[in-house]
């Protein structure tokens, strides 16, 4: 009879054949190219998340700018919105940077894939030599071009243990930002207190299902499939004045209520609706009144009765929005009646683009109506 087996020893041997038996994929970091546990320092890095929309693919994109925000970083984003109801393929894209960042990056460094389209439409933004991370169960990437670095994740089957199962996919967003932050070395507790923020008033298991699906991301063992972990680099700001992050819809709200506009009215569509929200939530802070009307031409009208009354008034829309109100344009435009209208445009006229580009936008800002 032999020497008793040692059961570690053995799981040992086991593992080890287990090795040899399997050659190491473009995905995996082999056990000489172990990952560096020490962040490699950055000033600079541009995030693409690419996926769809309905998987809250701006949220995520929104926590990394605000983050940066209150890091003490410079930050510029870039977003696609599509003008469907039911959503579509996004992109959200973030450039943070240490020092001063003047455009939101031509070409991606990382480019995170939630699907099979995600990874062909966004492949070519990724400049070479740049970290691929893709959703295992959804993307099967080339791993003969030899251009990238690839990493493979099972987002959404991760997503759903992590919660359970209850939300489905929902929260593989969230997953990512937490995969992001171990990537990047970003700060955990100031992203949750985002993460809470951006919740707050909901159900308290909401902001739960949340915070799991984060830590979930944060948790996954990313030295396995990627050789490197990065930080950014903390450059004070000499200026001494307190930085705000805020988008081009945010931006415009707040410049509405500098300018004196305290009254308004409209009909929620993608772009626009952002200004919307921020407006009905402001403008009772200053006396005045936002109104959520039944459809598009119900808003501009209501916009019209407030100036006719004497206070000047704002209402928008977008695209197929902007067509709906042409009837009450007109008639302002007839009758001079000030009012401010926010076209947040799309493509053209009804969803997207049916047929060609057209100047129907410029049409209506210069005649003040339709092309009849």
């Amino acid at each position: 009879m032999g020497d008793p087996v040692n059961p570690d020893v053995a799981a040992v041997r086991r593992s080890a054949a287990a090795d040899k038996a399997t050659p190491p994929t473009a995905t995996a970091a082999s056990q000489s190219d172990r990952a560096d546990l020490r962040p490699e320092n950055i000033q600079d890095a541009v995030i693409r998340l690419a996926g769809n929309s309905q998987d809250g693919i701006q949220t995520a994109g929104a926590f990394l700018a605000r983050l940066a925000g209150r890091s003490d970083q410079d930050v510029m984003t870039y977003m696609t919105i599509p003008s469907t109801i039911s959503g579509g393929p996004s992109i959200f894209q973030v450039r943070i940077g240490s020092g001063e960042v003047l455009s939101a990056g031509d070409e991606a460094d990382f480019l995170v894939a939630f699907y099979q389209h995600s990874y062909q439409d966004h492949l070519d933004f990724l400049k070479e030599g740049g970290v691929l991370l893709y959703d295992s169960d959804n993307v099967e990437p080339n791993l003969d071009d030899k251009r990238f670095v690839y990493v493979g994740v099972p987002i959404t089957g991760l997503t759903v243990e992590a919660l359970g199962g209850t939300a489905k996919d929902k929260g593989k967003n969230i997953f990512v930002l937490g995969l992001i932050s171990k990537i990047f070395s970003l700060d955990v507790e100031k992203l949750k207190k985002l993460i809470s923020e951006k919740f707050a008033g909901k159900d308290e298991s909401i902001v739960n299902t949340a915070l799991m699906a984060f830590q979930a991301g944060y948790a996954y063992p990313v030295g396995k499939v990627l050789t490197h972990q990065y930080q950014f680099e903390h450059i004070p700001k000499t200026g001494g004045r307190a930085q705000i992050t805020m988008d081009g819809n945010q931006a415009l709200a707040y410049g509405l209520i500098a300018g004196g506009v305290r009254y308004g009215a409209g009909y929620p569509i993608t772009p626009w609706s952002s200004i919307m929200e921020v407006l009905r939530r402001e403008f009772p802070k200053y006396g005045g009144i936002f109104v959520q009307a039944e459809d598009e031409l119900g808003a501009v009208s209501l916009s019209l009765g407030f100036s006719y009354a004497g206070y000047l008034a704002v209402t928008g829309s977008a695209g197929p929005g902007i067509s709906l109100k042409s009837e009450a344009i007109g008639w302002a435009s007839m009758a001079e009646m000030p009012l401010i209208i926010c076209n947040i445009q799309r493509g053209g006229p009804s969803t997207g683009l049916p047929t060609n580009v057209e100047q129907s936008d410029l049409h209506q800002a210069i005649f003040g109506s339709h092309g009849d």
